[in-house]
């Protein structure tokens, strides 16, 4: 799969397998959750649907498609996460997007997939060294992720802004 294959229309692009929007963050390069530092991403995104099992030209038909169509971040949570998975460790925040519910459906429907609406969130910090882990699912959100204590969370709250 190509790196960053660019959708100039919508803004979404695919990398590495994943369909994804991006998202712009003034974010303080590290922080200190509990007793490990966390360090910042160099760039933001959501990821709408992992395309990784479908070949390059299906990847590409669905980029193409999904560029007819306008999604928006709506809403940043005040929901963080821990996400742990083989040793990597990351932050997450929750968010809320518009039309993604109707082009999952759509692509559905055009495609005959059976996409289903992902645990939208952006990936914040991870372990030093580190990338994102992928949570593609309710069932791998239960799974992989757990809350964080109150104050870690004021601390994260304060850790960023949209731009």
């Amino acid at each position: 799969m190509k790196e960053n294959i660019i959708n100039t229309n919508s803004g979404v692009y695919l990398n590495y397998g994943y369909l994804t929007f991006p998202v712009n963050l003034s974010i303080i390069p590290k922080i200190k959750i509990g007793s490990k530092t966390f360090y910042s991403k160099t760039a933001y995104h959501v990821s709408l649907l992992y395309l990784g099992k479908l070949s390059d030209v299906e990847q590409e038909k669905i980029l193409k498609f999904a560029g007819k169509y306008k999604v928006k971040l709506s809403k940043v949570t005040n929901v963080f996460r821990s996400v742990k998975k083989e040793g990597k460790e990351s932050i997450i925040v929750r968010v809320q997007l518009q039309g993604l519910k109707k082009l999952i459906t759509d692509i559905n429907n055009r495609y005959d997939y059976s996409f289903v609406y992902p645990p939208t969130h952006i990936t914040l910090y991870n372990l030093k060294g580190q990338y994102g882990i992928g949570v593609n699912s309710k069932k791998e959100y239960e799974e992989i992720t757990s809350q964080l204590d109150p104050m870690s969370v004021n601390k994260l709250s304060d850790s960023f802004k949209l731009i």
